[in-house]
């Protein structure tokens, strides 16, 4: 191949998502799907978080609920794959979780825009490392900012681990941890959906 030849071959697009994939509009099986994913979220927050109220330590709700809460939020991304997928699942909480609590509403919608903007270079959730990467980057992101908000706007307490990141730093990587157990427990349920014909998802 000839040097001119070399040039005029496109390079491959590895990690970086089409405009066409940026711009293509959801459809309405996949606003539902988000909802019924959005909905076992919810469910799986409001089970197990509870079990946690007694332990006064930053993430560990997080690090309870990622296991349950990332099953669906990974059938959520293997559903629907591109860029854009946590906002509408977890923006969907958010947004009814607003009502109860602003703070909770402020830490989700900045997880999930960190978790959006450091994912949009992998150009989605198609395969299943973006669907890890995703999920630990979500709950590891959910311990931080929880931590930040709870800490300057709600509960004093919590500022101490500001100020001890020994125990901050552990904390989150648990979260990335139980974000990564979630994921694998998903992958299963897809695996398993995958043979009934049910879904069909790039490995």
């Amino acid at each position: 191949m000839s040097l001119y030849e070399r040039l005029q071959t496109p390079l491959p697009s590895l990690y970086f998502p089409t405009p066409y994939s940026l711009m293509k509009p959801w459809t309405l099986k996949d606003y539902v799907f988000a909802a019924f994913m959005t909905i076992g979220i919810a469910v799986a927050s409001a089970i197990a978080v509870p079990l946690t109220l007694g332990i006064p330590l930053p993430g560990v709700r997080t690090i309870v609920w990622a296991p349950f809460g990332g099953i669906f939020l990974t059938l959520g991304m293997a559903r629907l794959q591109r860029s854009g997928s946590v906002a509408l699942m977890i923006g969907t909480l958010a947004l009814l979780l607003s009502r109860l609590s602003w703070i909770i509403t402020a830490f989700l919608v900045i997880s999930l825009v960190i978790t959006e903007i450091m994912m949009l270079v992998r150009g989605g959730y198609r395969s299943k490392f973006n669907r890890l990467l995703g999920n630990v980057i979500f709950f590891a992101s959910t311990t931080v900012t929880g931590a930040l908000i709870g800490a300057y706007t709600a509960s004093p307490g919590l500022t101490q681990w500001l100020s001890q990141p020994w125990i901050l730093l552990p904390m989150t990587l648990l979260s990335g941890l139980a974000g990564a157990i979630g994921w694998w427990l998903g992958e299963l349920v897809i695996k398993q959906l995958q043979r009934a014909g049910k879904l069909d998802v790039d490995r």
